[in-house]
Parts: C-alpha cells; sequence; structure tokens
C-alpha cells in the first residue's frame, strides 16, 4: 500500500513528504492520520534537529481534499457539521504538533500551496519556495473560512491589511511576493531545490540544539498560547459554513472546474 506520508531521517534531520502527487498533494483523513502520527514519533525523537516538510511532485499542498467535501455536500445539512467537525479537527491536531515542534519546521514549496496548504506554510520557521510557486487562500473560493490557524498565522506573517485582503478577495500571490511580504525565507530555482534543502537543513541542524530550541520557544510563545483558542474558533466557523447554499455552490463549482454563483 501507498505511503501517503513518507518519513526519512538524515543526520539529525527528518523530512515528511506528503506523496499524494496525483491530487496534487491534497490531504484526505488517512494522509492525516499519517502524518500525525509521525509527528507523535518525531516529539519523542531527542535526536531530531529540524524537521523538513514538502509534497512530492509539481505542487506543495492542494489544500483539504475535494473528494471529502463532495461527499460533505450530497449529506443532510444537519450531518454535515459532525463530520467536518471529525475532519479538521483531525487537521487541527496536526497543526498543534507542528506549531509546537521543539526544533525548528522548514516547508518547502514548489508549484502550487493552496488552502491548508498556505496554513502550512504559515506554520513555518522557514519557509524555503520555488520560483514557480504560487500561493491563494481558497477559502472564499469554496463558500468557506480558513482553518488551520490560517486567520491568525497568515495576518502574523504579512500583516493584518494584506491578509485581510487576500482572504477577503481569494488573491493568489508569487514566490517574490512571499519574500517581500515577510512569509517566505528565500525563493531559488526549481532546479536548485534539492540541493539547496540537503545544504540548507544540515546546516541548521549543525547548531546548538538547546540554545535553538530555547531561541523558537521565545520567539513562538505568544502564538502558540492564542492558537488553540483560534483553530476551535476555526473549526465551529468551518461547520457553520459547511451547512450553507454557498458551500455546496462552491464545492460543486470547483469539481466541476466552473466559477461558483454565490447567492
Amino acid at each position: 500500500m501507498q505511503e501517503l506520508i513518507r518519513f526519512e531521517c538524515d543526520k539529525q534531520v527528518a523530512t515528511l513528504t506528503i506523496n499524494r502527487p496525483k491530487e496534487l498533494n491534497s490531504l484526505s483523513e488517512a494522509a492525516f492520520l499519517e502524518l500525525k502520527q509521525a509527528l507523535l514519533s518525531l516529539h519523542q525523537n531527542q535526536d531530531i534537529k529540524l524537521v523538513v516538510l514538502r509534497g512530492e511532485g509539481k505542487a506543495f499542498c492542494a489544500g483539504g481534499d475535494i473528494g471529502f467535501f463532495s461527499r460533505i455536500v450530497t449529506l443532510p445539512v444537519a450531518e454535515r457539521a459532525d463530520a467536518v467537525r471529525g475532519y479538521i479537527g483531525l487537521a487541527h491536531e496536526v497543526v498543534e504538533l507542528l506549531a509546537g515542534l521543539p526544533v525548528p519546521l522548514m516547508v518547502v514549496v514548489q508549484g502550487a500551496a493552496a488552502g491548508f496548504g498556505l496554513s502550512l506554510c504559515c506554520l513555518a520557521d522557514l519557509l524555503v519556495v520555488t520560483d514557480n510557486s504560487r500561493f491563494v487562500p481558497a477559502y472564499i473560493g469554496l463558500g468557506a473560512t480558513p482553518d488551520g490557524g490560517l486567520s491568525l498565522t497568515l495576518p502574523g506573517k504579512i500583516g493584518r491589511g494584506r491578509a485581510t485582503q487576500l482572504l477577503l478577495s481569494n488573491s493568489s500571490f508569487d514566490a517574490h511576493q512571499a519574500e517581500s511580504w515577510g512569509l517566505a525565507s528565500t525563493v531559488i530555482a526549481a532546479e536548485e531545490l534539492d540541493n539547496t534543502v540537503q545544504n540548507y537543513a544540515h546546516k541548521i541542524a549543525e547548531n546548538p540544539g538547546t540554545a535553538v530550541s530555547n531561541t523558537l520557544q521565545l520567539l513562538k510563545q505568544k502564538q502558540l498560547a492564542e492558537l488553540k483558542t483560534r483553530l476551535q474558533h476555526e473549526l465551529e466557523s468551518f461547520a457553520v459554513c459547511a451547512a450553507t447554499a454557498d458551500f455546496e455552490e462552491g464545492v460543486n463549482a470547483f469539481t466541476n472546474q466552473r466559477k461558483p454563483q454565490f447567492s
């Protein structure tokens, strides 16, 4: 059976690779479960000094599993909230594990990072992107609201005004904008990605572990304290949206590759 999350360790660097390239690495429930188990093991591994998260193939992560949402909109409205809470609740467990890593998290992006994929980018301590990368919030386009902590982390990275504009207009932005706004740490050519990431990761892993970990905690202390509450608010907001006709329209329009007609 195909691993949905590949888990590899090399010289104190752990690499987690989302391995659903045909689905542009959108995250199914099974993929979230595998990612959760990998992260739980990393929280117990005192030998690891850096975690790299990346996607297989031409995209980093297209977000949540559209197949799941397509099934959701066929359910009676009264049944949708519980299904959404289960799926997004699992996604938020993964977010808390990523945000709470005691070592730096490097997220590596090539191609698209959409929806929850953008949320993952905003959890990165270091975000390395290729020059062909593109980012899009995607939630409004589905008739939904952000999850994965995005309503907290995106304003923290690029400022409230710019984040509000992007989220409400569902505007996309490119790698160089991400860098100039402070979201991306560095932009590199696609053909240089693997070598650059490997060199960068091992260079960081050579630093003193306790000092790096403590520095991270000082930098992230306030955000971590706010994140759990924000994730709960995001989950409930998404569950409310899932009961609307606009959510049905957004999901169906996405599936049928047409422009949605919201009420």
